[in-house]
């Protein structure tokens, strides 16, 4: 099964979340300084997910969704975004109004009900 690909603007703390939903199971991939790259990243080896966190730069990680929904290989890819707080998610929401936004503990959840019989 392909990875998810963990996007969150913080080096120092996405180790510690990748390695959470490791423990969940699941296979993650990260970037944590580039949005240019993590497009690239997924159009080049499509994660099963994109994960991208709100906490940091939430603009920033919604160009990445942006960016990516403007490629065809890229719109197939399921995108959660997670945590932030209540001004990042509604800009957000304006932008991407399908977008599913969650708090870090409902991920794995929010992960499985978006990835179900992918690589089936």
């Amino acid at each position: 099964m392909a990875p998810v690909l963990l996007l969150h603007w913080n080096w120092s703390e996405i180790i510690d979340l990748a390695a959470e939903l490791q423990h969940d199971g699941w296979d993650v991939i990260t970037e944590s300084e580039d949005g240019v790259r993590a497009v690239q990243m997924a159009l080049e080896n499509p994660p099963i997910a994109v994960a991208i966190s709100l906490q940091v730069a939430p603009n920033h990680g919604r160009d990445v969704a942006l960016a990516l929904a403007e490629h065809q290989e890229g719109a197939a890819i399921p995108v959660v975004f997670f945590d932030g707080d209540e001004r990042g998610r509604k800009k957000v929401s304006r932008s991407l109004p399908e977008a599913v936004i969650v708090d870090w503990p409902d991920l794995p959840a929010a992960l499985e009900r978006l990835t179900a019989g992918a690589g089936e």
